[in-house]
């Protein structure tokens, strides 16, 4: 059957018809991407991609959304939209709908991707699919984590809101992003460091000067590209606070891989591979030497969430 997919997060609304099937690949069409800005609310972004695919939906939709599955309303933190569970389907024209977390869809894929969608970055090799624990991790316009358990050949994914527990800084220049973040919202987690806004804090607090947050894109492509030594030193730093972070959010789920995700981490993927997100990542006391023994992998099937929606419901009987 035919099925709508959706990635609903703080910048884009991604959407794409899947085809899924019992006990076969699920098949993604071509995927269209809605800056959430330029659209009042998810059903405006929903009727331009019902427009741009002819005027008619299957009448039924996987939606992944960056926000926690609880409660009636379901309220973005990084955008303006909200989703009333109890009126959606009828609102959309569905039969059948799912929503689930945005990243418990990554989870989703990943948990269903082959071996070439998945690029060692650190660590030994991975294991092949078995029993076991993998954390999903990923930045983007707020920082996404979830897990899936492998056990006796079947896949539970749990969404989880780790990124907002505290930032735990590990060295000077860290401790002082901490307090400036702190000093803005109250509080600092790790989603406002390890995150695409957070590189427009780190670069504030080295001094490079204010940026529109809305163009954090512009900031990410001067670091990446090293046209400001500022931004580069800023990236940098982020990146090691990415590896530690990971490594606390590895142990607290108990897991024996990481897999980091997205575009953000696409982009910056030749700084993942070396000590400086791996030192920080290993560096646990007495736990090191456990942490030396978990393979770290990059996702780069360039659709997960999408993909992910469409997994999802099919496992979840809807195909």
């Amino acid at each position: 059957m035919k099925i709508v997919a959706g990635d609903i997060g703080g910048t884009h609304a991604r959407f794409a018809i899947a085809e899924v099937a019992p006990g076969a690949p699920v098949r993604l069409g071509p995927m269209r991407k809605y800056r959430t800005r330029e659209h009042a609310d998810f059903g405006s972004a929903w009727a331009a991609f019902r427009s741009d695919n002819g005027g008619a939906l299957p009448a039924a939709a996987s939606l992944a959304v960056a926000i926690a599955i609880e409660g009636d309303v379901l309220r973005f933190p990084n955008n303006d939209w909200a989703l009333d569970r109890r009126t959606l389907a009828g609102e959309l024209g569905l039969d059948q709908l799912l929503l689930l977390n945005d990243f418990g869809a990554v989870a989703h894929a990943v948990s269903a991707l082959g071996a070439d969608a998945l690029e060692p970055l650190g660590g030994p090799e991975a294991p092949a699919a078995g029993n076991g624990i993998t954390s999903v991790i990923g930045p983007g316009t707020g920082l996404g984590v979830a897990l899936f358990a492998e056990r006796e050949g079947r896949v539970e994914v749990i969404e989880t809101e780790a990124a907002h527990m505290a930032f735990a800084p590990q060295s000077l220049e860290e401790e002082a992003v901490e307090r400036v973040v702190r000093a803005r919202y109250g509080r600092c987690s790790i989603e406002r460091v390890v995150s695409g806004p957070g590189l427009v804090e780190i670069y504030a607090m080295l001094g490079g000067g204010e940026w529109d947050v809305l163009d954090a894109g512009t900031l990410w492509s001067a670091a990446i590209d090293g046209d400001d030594p500022v931004a580069a030193r800023a990236l940098d730093l982020l990146v090691a606070c990415f590896g530690a972070a990971a490594g606390d959010i590895c142990l607290a789920h108990g897991s024996m891989r990481v897999v980091v995700t997205g575009g953000l981490t696409n982009r910056m993927k030749a700084r993942l591979a070396t000590p400086l997100f791996h030192d920080p990542f290993r560096a646990k006391g007495r736990y090191r030497p456990r942490m030396e023994r978990v393979p770290v992998q990059l996702c780069t099937y360039p659709e997960p969430g999408l993909l992910g929606a469409a997994v999802a419901f099919q496992r979840g009987g809807g195909a």
